[in-house]
């Protein structure tokens, strides 16, 4: 049964993508603007029904992955997804997506594994007045997680979320979730876990939606004690949004939250360690002009760890540029230019202490209605107090989409480069190549 569902996944796939440095990673996050330039040149056709996948495989790090970025454990990866989006009518969508990837680690073969996961989201309208509404939703995933080497870890997931959201135009928006979280593992013993959680999540406007008021609040209950995990976690968030008149000041965005989670509930780490955070976030944007746009951003993270020797304090500041150098009926050009600064200190591991310097520059072309073509490049630079771990880290990315029929249908592929210059030990590359599409009905 287990082998038949992976194996019906594995035929209804195509594409997924893993993240590849700071500036690469904002690459991928900017697609759903170049998919509403594509949807704005598709004239033949509403966007109501739209199929999309991508597929890639290549070599990263787990310090590309997550905040301890020392432990910079290489591993080869294959990913596929496909995802199936419809919006059936004014009142009813929904989404249907697949995914599989596995990790190969160089050294840590314990970790090895394969998973295989099931989504499903699904939206409907259930009351429309002038300016309310109400809106029920649905989320449900199914994960297989497969180990070459430790099979007592490997497990099956079922995760059911229904929601209800109640909306007034221009004035507020709160969120009801219940979560059904339940991890069958498949060897007999003490680790199986059923936890139920609930959410509930506002926003608020105020003087013509120029302020936005956000605030949130989880709580997730674990059926059973287990020796050395957190039965009860809990989750707050806090923060504002103001946009000002003024363009040299254009919006103020602060963030405040705390909590306690699980790693495994973040699917890039493959080892399940509880731990508690503290996060603080400000940002602004600056509109230099009608073509420039910059961003500063300071963010402070605190995470302590109940088992674990990961305990850290760090904090970044970044401060990024966008500019539009052309954009006219037939073409686009942009530039976007990252710069920031990240240091890092941990209690138990004081070695491993770093300071990291990040720059990164991404050049775009865009023919409408035609293709587009990218570039990016990206360096990292880590001092840490055991100079011994000092690396430098590169990371490159040539991309390409061609598009046909009017838009409705895109092809991607990119190509991605990254070179570690270890101090001590042997340099690495790494290459990548991720192939996807979208068609949309």
């Amino acid at each position: 049964m287990k082998k038949s569902l992976f194996l019906m996944i594995g035929l209804m796939i195509l594409p997924f993508s893993a993240q590849a440095g700071m500036t690469i990673d904002r690459y991928f996050k900017t697609q759903e603007k170049n998919e509403a330039e594509n949807a704005e040149s598709a004239s033949a056709k509403k966007d109501d029904f739209s199929l999309s996948g991508y597929a890639e495989s290549g070599g990263r790090s787990t310090a590309e992955d997550y905040e301890e970025e020392d432990t910079d454990d290489d591993y080869a990866y294959r990913s596929y997804h496909l995802k199936l989006r419809q919006k059936v009518s004014d009142r009813l969508s929904y989404d249907i997506g697949s995914f599989i990837y596995g990790r190969d680690y160089k050294s840590k073969d314990s970790l090895d594994n394969i998973s295989g996961i099931f989504k499903t989201n699904w939206s409907y309208n259930i009351d429309r007045l002038k300016d309310e509404a109400l809106e029920l939703g649905i989320k449900v995933n199914y994960k297989e997680k497969r180990y070459e080497n430790t099979p007592r870890n490997e497990y099956d997931e079922i995760r059911f979320a229904p929601m209800l959201t109640f909306k007034k135009k221009n004035v507020y928006s709160v969120d009801l979730i219940l979560g059904i979280d339940n991890y069958d593992y498949l060897e007999a013993g003490e680790k199986d876990q059923l936890k139920i959680s609930g959410r509930i999540a506002a926003v608020r406007y105020f003087r013509d939606k120029k302020l936005k008021l956000i605030s949130s609040y989880r709580i997730e209950q674990s059926e059973r004690e287990t020796t050395g995990r957190e039965r009860t976690k809990h989750e707050v968030l806090a923060g504002l949004d103001y946009v000002f008149d003024i363009p040299l000041i254009y919006k103020v965005t602060a963030r405040a939250g705390w909590g306690k989670r699980d790693t495994k509930e973040d699917e890039e780490r493959d080892d399940d360690l509880d731990y508690e955070y503290c996060r603080l976030y400000g940002g602004t944007e600056h509109k230099i002009g009608p073509e420039l746009i910059t961003n500063i951003k300071y963010q402070y993270l605190r995470k302590d760890y109940i088992h674990a020797d990961l305990d850290s304090r760090g904090f970044y500041i970044q401060n990024s540029w966008d500019y539009e150098a052309l954009d006219n009926t037939s073409r686009r050009i942009w530039f976007h230019l990252e710069l920031e600064h990240k240091d890092v200190s941990y209690s138990l591991r004081s070695g491993n202490d770093y300071r990291k310097e990040t720059a990164g520059v991404d050049v775009n072309y865009r023919r409408k209605k035609e293709w587009k073509a990218s570039a990016g490049f990206e360096g990292n630079f880590y001092d840490f107090s055991d100079s011994a771990k000092d690396k430098k880290r590169y990371f490159a990315r040539i991309g390409f989409e061609r598009l046909f029929f009017a838009g409705d249908l895109a092809l991607r592929l990119d190509l991605k480069y990254k070179y570690t210059d270890y101090k001590q030990k042997n340099d690495r590359e790494d290459e990548a190549v991720r192939a996807g599409f979208e068609y949309k009905f």
